[in-house]
């Protein structure tokens, strides 16, 4: 039969039509021979090759399906009328006894299984003596294994009855287990004459947990067919799939309705708690296949609970069910027990108790995980027993797998680390994120992951932040994040996470962050998201500056935000964001910050992440950092700057490196765009200014705020004067309030600059400066930027560039030591060739050695170190060649720019100012606390006591670090001088008017505009060569020189420029004003000092002193040339120019104008203005200053005389012409009033003066000509500001015209004018206007300076421009010649800043080229 089949099988399946008719032949004949019968060749041949004599193909498949679908759907039942009652009474005794096998003494394991053994016999004979049903017996069976199971104990009882069922046969057992599960009880019959009940589902039969985990332990031991019993079970996947849907979709509904208002419905309308319900149906819905999933994770069955899961996930979420999740994290709690175990010491820093309580008695339930490990040690046995048969080892696995598979048959707990986070990752792969109900688990993994890096740092030794693996960064911000968002505040929770977090790299940290961002999309969490937002917004609404104690919400605000942030920080923090960019109001941005008072650690280093992300945002139409329009910050730039800087002084440990990186890359990214990019073309800008390098603001507000650097855009006098003190001082000027912290305020500019160093963002920032700086002065941009509002768009640019540089620079020299400081400069030469000369010295003068060298053993000056030999090589080469042939020396230009501020000048007022305040405050705090003690005897104990006393406290530390450092500064200052006197012969080797201009155009021009407290130096430098007795400086000379070169600089300067002008020139007239104010004063000062001199002298053996009326008339000629200057300001059609005039005159009206003419005119200039401007910020500023000057009419000087008085003085004048006398000396041409050849002389210089401005008038009249062309070029090519955007209509523009000419008009009064004042007015349009336009390439702004400063001080003079040491120059008649070299004077073009409506190019630029 068997030859018979193989041959049959060949014919049928590979062979022909003819082999099978023979095949069909053969089987006929050995049928009709008798060899075979016709049953047992249906029998043993296939279906498809049974011949047709045999038996008919169709009717044999047909009968054997029916066999079959009678076998599997037919349950054998016995005739229970033959069963014997009596036998169950013995079968239960003996299944007793079965399970009771727990001898005393302990038997041995030979006897236990041969009673084991006779015990199942017996059991066997009584079912067929007794005729008992096989199908209940089995069921009894069951039954006593499962309450064996549900036992306290060991289940090893179990055992015998385990060995029992294993007599049965499988499909048996499976049978009886399901007819079991699907015990549905019947439906309550309907009464007659009654409406039927409606159809119903039958019910689901009330299950047990005993019940499921028996049946997963026998699906465990392989006596149940899951594939069968799974198609028996409730529900159907189609209800399963059909319930997780709408789950999801309820779920979405919710979140959108959160912060969704529906006017249009009452609150009755809608059930909002329809969620929550369906959510709670679900987790406590115990159906039959969410149960057998359960039970097979609590017997450690992991390879079909993980099937059972896949199926289910599929479908629904199971691990939402409450049995699910509960079974997964009682397994992952006894998978991770030893390993928690085992590092017990490294987490707690305690020895393990191994005394107390372990995690089972956690366990939702009765759970039995041993199971899965004895049938995993049977297969392994299994395993190991066939591959000895075979002479090979097992393959696959050896977790009681026997073949290759990738999911082991049970999961056993480990110590091992590896294995550990292998086993959790594929346990939470099933659980996700919803371990949020088993806080003791979720603490524990946070636990494992701690002992991971900790591992993982002990194997690195340079310390350096950990780095940690893909996959357990996906287990971090996939589960373990995600389910501390659905946990409510728990601040202990929030210190493990932070344990773990702070280890890690701020970047590695910032991308889990952003990966958990992400995952707020999934369910639960977007609802948590969502009223995470609410519940903040509901309590911003009450956050208020001052909250009052009886207001829960206002006042415990920052508890109820810390509270939200436990679990929920991003939603929380993006909330607070938006209303802070919203800028709805200013003033909430502390309130905000004082919010997160209470906040955790990790609460602010989110908040690092959130506000990075926020500065890293691209610029888009909505999201722009320049309002374009207006030329303006946006106040969202501006909000978010100013929370940044307060939040980070709040939380000064919070890590910056983030922040910073970012906003550096982001202000090198703009300064990148200029560059060339492929070494042919450089990139052109896009038509409208992105902005990008405006992120600045948020470094500008970490230096003000974290760095301490206090800053004030309009400072009084006292401020300005305390610039020369150290930085307490600096600091006291402008501070408001209580005292800071200074432990706090240090800590956190400690910070700061550590950010700063250790990712060398300083050098960086300084290139970036400045390459934008030039970029901004340069003709590209010029030619891009240059419609409607281009030139305020260039002065907002320009000047934050520059406040910028001066902050970063000044925060760093007040942070840093003068060694540190040093450390984080660039090469010097480098630094020169980024800046010009007066940013460059102001970005090296804190790391260059002290000024003031102190004496060495024997009493000598220490020798200079090495950094100033390599500044005076780089010195060298940036000078022009024939700059020690002008007259002035390298060592006294390297002295002008060494020297700071603090240097020159010692505010002891300032100090002693400020120490009697403090002293002020510390009496009136003292009065207070005893006044309170006298009302209340308890006071002393009180909060309000204590924090007087610490404050009082602060006040007094602050005021004895005051003191030190002003003795500290005193010591400097008098270590200055000391050197400074050593060294004044050596400064002007060739006293001369040269001199005095080399001295103002590389040094005083450059670094006035710097900044304020160069401007003050400049100030106080001129006032200390005068104090020294410098011999070669001329005071009239430089004065003569200065209001010519400098006053051009009031048309070419910025907003910022102008204001630092202003104290420049208010200082400097100041002092004209102190000299000229009696002539004691003027005879003390003067007296045997050679600043003094009319004339420059190689050899002063008799010099010709200046006398009081010397001052007093140079005075009148110096204001009348600064005069002609403010005036064409004031008169032009700029907006721009118009304000930085009145911002100049702002600062200046208590020093100038103070001669009546001048004081007069600018006075009914500014007065027309005031009525006739358009725009009402110059209309207001216009009206502030007319009362400032009107305040001043006091003061003023040079008052013109009335008739009569002019009548009288004539008469007398005309007397003394008769009686004056001659004297000898050199030529002067000073008028003297007991001299008849210096009235002589006095009239001849009036025709030399006279003849000289008919010789200019050509000169003038062809530069007027070109400054007209140039301005109707320059209009065309530049535009008009943004101010000029509300142009006036035809008729203002008129009365404007006419205004300008009415104050023109003003100076000439009764049809004269004097003629120095004549002569300026002549020539005020055209020094306007003067500019070359020759070149395309030249600098516009130089030449137009050169040419003003050149005009006035050759074709003024009569074209006298050489000098001759044998005969001497007053320097009040004779203006001294300047350098005729066009490209050498071009270096002053810039002098520090500014800039015309012209094309922006900036000199320095030409200069780089020419080195």
């Amino acid at each position: 039969a068997d030859v018979l089949w193989l041959v049959g099988f060949a014919a049928t399946e590979g062979g022909t039509k003819e082999s099978k008719d023979e095949f069909s032949a053969l089987c006929a004949e050995l049928e009709k021979e008798g060899v075979l019968s016709r049953k047992l060749l249906a029998l043993s041949l296939e279906t498809e090759s049974v011949p047709a004599a045999v038996c008919q193909v169709a009717q044999l498949k047909k009968k054997r399906n029916q066999v079959k679908t009678k076998a599997r759907y037919t349950i054998t039942r016995y005739n229970l009328l033959r069963e014997n009652t009596e036998g169950f009474s013995k079968l239960i005794s003996l299944f007793d006894k079965l399970a009771g096998l727990d001898f005393e003494p302990k038997a041995t394991e030979e006897q236990l299984r041969s009673t084991e053994e006779t015990l199942a016999d017996d059991v066997v004979r009584l079912a067929g003596f007794d005729h008992l049903c096989p199908n209940r017996m089995l069921s009894i069976a069951l039954e006593v294994y499962e309450l064996r199971l549900m036992e306290e104990r060991t289940c090893q009882l179990a055992q015998p009855v385990l060995g029992l069922l294993k007599r049965f046969p499988p499909k048996r057992v499976t049978e009886v287990v399901t007819f079991q599960l699907l015990a549905h009880a019947p439906l309550p019959p309907s009464r007659e004459g009654m409406k039927s009940a409606p159809q119903q589902t039958p019910p689901t039969p009330p299950s047990r947990a005993s019940q499921f985990l028996a049946v997963s332990a026998l699906v465990q031991k392989g006596l149940v067919d899951i594939d069968v019993l799974w198609n028996y079970l409730d529900p159907s996947d189609a209800t399963l799939k059909k319930s997780g849907a709408q789950l999801l979709s309820m779920h979405d509904e919710e979140a959108a309705s959160v912060t969704k208002v529906d006017l249009g419905s009452s609150s009755s309308a809608k059930d909002v708690d329809t969620f929550d319900a369906t959510l709670q149906e679900f987790n406590r819905g115990g159906n039959q296949k969410v149960r057998l999933a359960a039970g097979l994770i609590s017997v450690n069955a992991w390879r079909h609970a993980h099937r059972v899961l896949a199926h289910l996930s599929q479908y629904c979420k199971p691990a939402l069910n409450h049995f699910v999740r509960s079974a997964l994290c009682d397994l992952l709690k006894w998978i991770i027990q030893p390993l928690i175990a085992s590092v017990a010491p490294v987490v707690g820093g305690r020895k393990p108790d191994t005394t107390g309580p372990s995690m089972a008695t956690t366990f939702g339930c009765m759970r039995r995980f041993e199971f899965g490990l004895e049938a995993a040690e049977a297969a392994d046995e299994g395993a190991a027993q066939d591959a000895a048969k075979n002479g090979a080892h097992a393959p696959g696995e050896t977790n009681g797998t026997s073949g290759p598979s990738s999911v082991p048959l049970a999961l056993r707990p480990t110590a091992d680390l590896e294995e550990g986070l292998s086993m959790i990752r594929m346990l939470l792969e099933h659980l996700e994120y919803f371990l949020h109900t088993d806080l003791i688990l979720l603490t524990s993994l946070w636990r494992v992951v701690l002992v991971y890096l900790n591992k993982k740092k002990e194997q690195q030794a340079d310390g350096a932040p950990v780095e940690m693996e893909d996959r357990v960064v996906a287990l971090v911000y996939r589960h373990l994040l995600p389910a501390a968002s659905l946990v409510p505040n728990n601040p202990h929770l929030g210190d493990i996470m932070w344990s773990v977090m702070q280890q890690l790299s701020i970047f590695q940290r910032f991308m889990i962050y952003s990966c958990w961002e992400t995952m707020y999309d999934n369910f639960l969490l977007k609802l948590a998201f969502e009223r995470t937002k609410s519940a903040t917004k509901q309590v911003l609404k009450r956050v208020v500056a001052n909250a009052e104690r009886r207001d829960f919400i206002a006042h415990q605000s920052h508890f109820h935000i810390c509270k939200l942030c436990h679990s929920n920080p991003i939603p929380c923090i993006e909330t607070m964001l938006r209303d802070v960019e919203i800028g709805f109001n200013v003033n909430m941005i502390q309130p905000y910050v004082e919010c997160t008072n209470r906040c955790s650690d990790m609460t602010a280093d989110i908040m690092a992440y959130v506000l990075a992300r926020s500065c890293a945002k691209p610029v888009s139409p909505q999201r722009q950092f320049l309002n374009q329009a207006t030329a303006t910050l946006s106040p969202w730039l501006v909000g978010l700057g100013e929370f940044i800087g307060r939040f980070y002084k709040k939380h000064p440990n919070t890590d910056l490196v983030g922040l910073l990186t970012v906003v550096t890359k982001r202000i090198s990214s703009e300064a990148a765009e200029v560059c060339k990019p492929n070494g042919d073309e450089p990139m052109l800008p896009a038509a409208e200014y992105r902005g990008e390098s405006l992120i600045r603001i948020i470094l500008e507000s970490l230096i003000e705020h974290v760095g301490g650097l206090l800053t004030v855009s309009d400072m009084n006098q006292e401020q300005l004067v305390c610039l020369a003190g150290g930085p307490r001082l600096k600091g006291e000027s402008v501070s408001i309030g209580k005292k800071e912290d200074t432990v706090k305020k240090d800590r956190a500019r400690q910070a700061l600059l550590n950010a700063l160093i250790n990712l060398n963002l300083a050098p960086v920032l300084w290139n970036s400066l400045s390459q934008q700086r030039h970029h901004f002065l340069s003709e590209e941009f010029a030619e891009k930027h240059g419609a409607a509002g281009g030139l305020k768009l260039l002065g907002l640019l320009f000047d934050g560039n520059h406040e910028c540089f001066l902050k970063l620079t000044e925060f760093l020299c007040q942070a840093c030591s003068r060694d540190k400081y040093a450390a984080l400069l660039p090469p010097m030469q480098q630094v020169f060739s980024m800046f010009e000369p007066s940013l460059a010295f102001l970005a090296i003068r804190h790391g260059l050695p002290s000024f003031g060298r102190p004496l060495n053993a024997s009493g000598e000056p220490s020798p200079e170190p090495p950094a100033i030999t390599e500044l005076e090589r780089c010195v060298r080469l940036i000078l022009p060649k024939n700059f020690e042939d002008e007259g002035l020396t390298v060592n006294f230009y390297m002295a002008f720019w060494r020297l700071s501020l603090q240097d020159i000048f010692t505010p002891s007022e300032g100090y002693e100012r400020a120490g009697q305040s403090m002293q002020a405050a510390q009496k009136e705090m003292d009065a207070k606390r005893k006044d309170m003690e006298r009302r209340d005897r308890d006071f002393a104990q009180s909060r309000e006591a204590k924090a007087m006393k610490r404050e009082m406290a602060k006040l007094q530390e602050f005021h004895t670090k005051l003191q030190e450092e002003h003795l500290q500064q005193k010591l400097n200052h008098k270590q200055v001088l000391a050197r400074l006197e050593e060294e004044k012969l050596k400064w002007f080797r060739k006293p001369s008017p040269a001199a005095t201009a080399t001295f103002i155009s590389e040094m005083i021009r450059p670094r006035v505009l710097t900044s304020y407290s160069d401007a003050l130096f400049c100030c106080h430098f001129i006032k200390m060569l005068i104090k020294l007795k410098t011999h070669g400086f001329q005071l009239l000379d430089f004065y003569n020189s200065w209001t010519v070169m400098l006053s051009q600089c009031i048309r070419s300067c910025s907003e910022r420029e102008a204001t630092i002008f202003g104290v420049f020139l208010r200082d400097m007239m100041a002092y004209i004003v102190h000299l000229r104010k009696d002539e004691a004063t003027f005879a003390a000062e003067s007296k045997g000092n050679p600043c003094f001199h009319r004339n420059y002298y190689e050899d002063p053996a008799a010099p010709e002193w200046t006398s009081f009326q010397d001052i007093r008339r140079g005075h009148s000629k110096w204001e009348g040339r600064i005069f002609k200057a403010i005036f064409s300001g004031l008169a032009s059609e700029e907006w721009m120019e118009r304000r930085n005039t009145l911002l100049l005159l702002s600062q200046t009206h208590e020093a100038f104008p103070l001669v009546e003419k001048y004081a007069r005119a600018a006075l009914l200039a500014i007065d027309n203005m005031r009525e006739k401007e358009e725009f009402t910020d110059l209309k207001t500023l216009a009206a502030s200053l007319c009362v400032k000057l009107k305040a001043q009419k006091d003061r003023w000087v040079d008052r013109q005389p009335t008739e009569k008085e002019g009548s009288r003085r004539t008469d007398d004048s005309a007397g003394k012409k008769g009686s004056t006398s001659t004297s000898s000396g050199p030529k002067s041409g000073l008028p003297s009033s007991t001299s008849k050849a210096q009235a002589a002389g006095e009239g001849k210089d009036r025709d030399r003066d006279r003849d000289r401005d008919r010789a200019a008038g050509d000169k003038d009249k062809a530069a007027v000509d070109d400054g007209q062309a140039e301005k109707r070029s320059r209009s065309r090519r530049v535009g008009d500001d943004g101010h000029k955007d509300h142009k006036s209509s035809g008729k203002e523009a008129k009365e404007s015209k006419e205004s300008s000419r009415d104050s023109k008009a003003v100076v000439i009064k009764d049809g004269k004018e004097p003629k120095e004042s004549s002569r300026e007015h002549k020539d005020s349009g055209g020094d306007r206007k003067r500019s070359s336009a020759e070149t395309r390439g030249h600098d516009d702004r130089s030449d137009k300076r050169r040419r003003s400063d050149r005009e006035d001080a050759h074709g003024r003079s009569g074209g006298t421009s050489g000098y001759s040491s044998h005969q001497p120059r007053n320097a009040l008649t004779s203006v001294p010649e300047y350098r005729g070299s066009q490209s050498e004077y071009t270096r002053g073009g810039r002098s520090g800043g500014g800039y015309t409506s012209s094309r922006h190019s900036d000199a320095y630029i030409g200069r780089s080229s020419r080195r």
